[in-house]
């Protein structure tokens, strides 16, 4: 299941660049108040949380399915 999502890596603090990403593939997230930081491709990435919340939800109906 892909998404496109504004992301930022996490060297920096601005959120600049969206890219698809296949949501299934994601590991390691640490969730923050503001921020979701994950893996996925071996590359280190933030999310914003609202856009992380969604995910969630769409992840979850999927899995009920």
């Amino acid at each position: 299941m892909k998404k496109k999502l504004l992301i930022r890596f996490d060297d920096t603090n601005v959120y600049k660049s969206y890219k698809e990403i296949d949501v299934t593939k994601i590991k390691d997230p640490m969730v923050f108040p503001n921020d979701v930081f994950f893996t996925i491709d071996k590359v280190r990435v933030a999310i914003r949380r609202k856009d992380w919340d969604e995910i969630k939800v769409e992840l979850e109906k999927k899995e009920l399915q």
